[in-house]
Order: C-alpha cells, then sequence, then structure tokens
C-alpha cells in the first residue's frame, strides 16, 4: 500500500513540475516524467481531468502543509491540530464545487476498479492522516496504541469534502456552521481521550 501512496504521489509531483514550467500535462506526459508506466498512471488518472483535479487539489493546502511544519511555539498540538483541521475545511468550503467534482473522481475511480475485478486504486494521498498524526502526536505519548490510532483515524472523518458535503447537505448547515461543527466535534473528541480516567474508588469494607 505505501508504494501504491508513493506511485501516486510521483505521478502528481511530476504533473505539478510541468506545470510549473508551463505545460498542461497529459496522463502520458506525467507518467513519463515520473517513470512511472502509463498503464499504471491511467489506474489512478483515467482522464486528463482527474490528473489535473488533484494536482489543484495538492497546491491548494501549501499553507496548511505550512502549518504543519511550523514550530508550536505557546501553542499546544491539541490546539495546532484544531487550527490545522479548521484551516482544511474552510479551504473546502471555499472551493466547494471543486471539492466535490474531486472527491466524485474519486468514488467513480473506486467503484470502476470494483466492477472490474480489479484491485481497489489508492485514490487518496493520505494528507489528512498525516497532518493530524504530525500535528498531535506529541500530546498522545501516554496514550495506549488502541486508544491513539482510534483518535487518530476519527478525526480523519471531521475534515475534508466528505465531512463537509455531510454537515452540509444531511445536518443543513451553512457553510460557516459546518466548519465550527467539525471544529467543535473536533476539540470535544480530543479532550475526551486525553481526559484521565477517574481512579477507581475502593467500597468501603464493613468493618467487623
Amino acid at each position: 500500500m505505501n508504494q501504491k501512496r508513493r506511485t501516486r504521489a510521483a505521478i502528481v509531483e511530476a504533473a505539478k513540475a510541468l506545470l510549473a514550467e508551463g505545460t498542461t500535462p497529459t496522463v502520458a506526459q506525467a507518467a513519463e516524467a515520473a517513470e512511472v508506466s502509463r498503464t499504471t498512471a491511467y489506474r489512478y488518472f483515467p482522464t486528463q481531468e482527474s490528473l489535473l483535479l488533484e494536482v489543484a487539489v495538492n497546491v491548494d493546502v501549501d499553507d496548511i502543509e505550512e502549518l504543519v511544519a511550523s514550530p508550536l511555539g505557546d501553542e499546544s498540538p491539541v490546539d495546532r491540530v484544531v487550527a490545522v483541521l479548521r484551516a482544511f475545511n474552510e479551504h473546502v468550503v471555499d472551493e466547494e464545487v471543486r471539492y466535490r467534482t474531486v472527491h466524485r473522481l474519486y468514488l467513480d475511480l473506486w467503484l470502476a476498479a470494483v466492477a472490474d475485478g480489479d484491485d481497489v486504486p489508492v485514490v487518496r494521498e493520505g494528507r489528512r492522516r498525516r497532518w493530524i498524526t504530525d500535528t498531535l502526536s506529541p500530546a498522545l505519548a501516554g496514550l495506549p496504541a488502541t486508544d491513539r490510532e482510534r483518535l487518530l483515524a476519527a478525526l480523519t472523518m471531521l475534515c475534508g469534502p466528505e465531512a463537509i458535503t455531510a454537515l452540509r447537505d444531511v445536518a443543513r448547515l451553512d457553510a460557516d456552521q459546518a466548519v465550527d461543527v467539525a471544529e467543535w466535534a473536533a476539540r470535544t473528541l480530543i479532550e475526551a481521550t486525553l481526559r484521565p480516567e477517574p481512579a477507581t474508588r475502593k467500597r468501603p469494607t464493613k468493618s467487623s
């Protein structure tokens, strides 16, 4: 699975480099630049549109990458990860049509692979999981591994186009409300997980 992610990321990076040179890359051109076979590249990006949309989404989050990489200073890991999730969700609502389109393409790729009996392709780079893990890990050192992994996985559900779509379409929230609710849910979940368990009280024994 890690190799598939690396291959996919290499195609995207090659396409970004071609764009920076003034070329609007086809899937074949990106594959050649990434030294990946065309057949493999088309498994991840069946059309030029799907490739260019993914490149656009990657470019869109440069500020979040910088936020994740910057020193915490006086900010706590919890406050920083909440800020990261909020920033990503604000990107989604600001470019909602584009993110919904990308989400549709992800689903189309998955459904096409299942219909053809192929292995399910890696349609996501997994950025949000990396952002959350890199940012919050210092606060999770004392947690059991199971609790830590469960929290990191749960937080991925509170940001991105899937979260915003559910809050907008199902919960019927406006864009600002959707971002606020996702932020509140993330902070509540983190604080509940990190809160120390109350000490078990011993029942008083009856005197003999």
